[in-house]
């Protein structure tokens, strides 16, 4: 995982979200910036674990159900409709307005 990535994703999150760690950290630190504003926010982190489940659901949930499962979902959010808006060219006087428009 990186650092950089998980501060966006918290920096990006709307009041009262929830932002999934889903990413290995090993056992290197990680610094955050988690001050006043990340406090008054009232954002939660949730960590995942998605190689092991509790053992009361092994029995169900085998790694092909688990699989399966979440794929389905990410077929089902189509996540991309949440990360891109918008496409632009990348040539002459677009690709200046849309630096402009990051900037903003």
């Amino acid at each position: 995982g990186a650092g950089a990535g998980l501060q966006g994703a918290i920096d990006g999150t709307r009041n009262g979200g929830r932002i999934v760690v889903g990413s290995w950290y090993g056992n290197r630190e990680v610094g955050l910036r988690l001050g006043m504003d990340f406090h008054r926010s009232h954002k939660t982190l949730v960590t995942s674990q998605v190689s092991t489940i509790p053992a009361a659901l092994t029995g169900t949930w085998d790694k092909a159900r688990r699989f399966a499962l979440a794929w389905d979902l990410v077929r089902r959010m189509r996540p991309s409709r949440h990360l891109l808006t918008r496409t632009v060219a990348l040539t002459g006087e677009e690709a200046q307005r849309a630096y402009e428009r990051l900037e903003r």
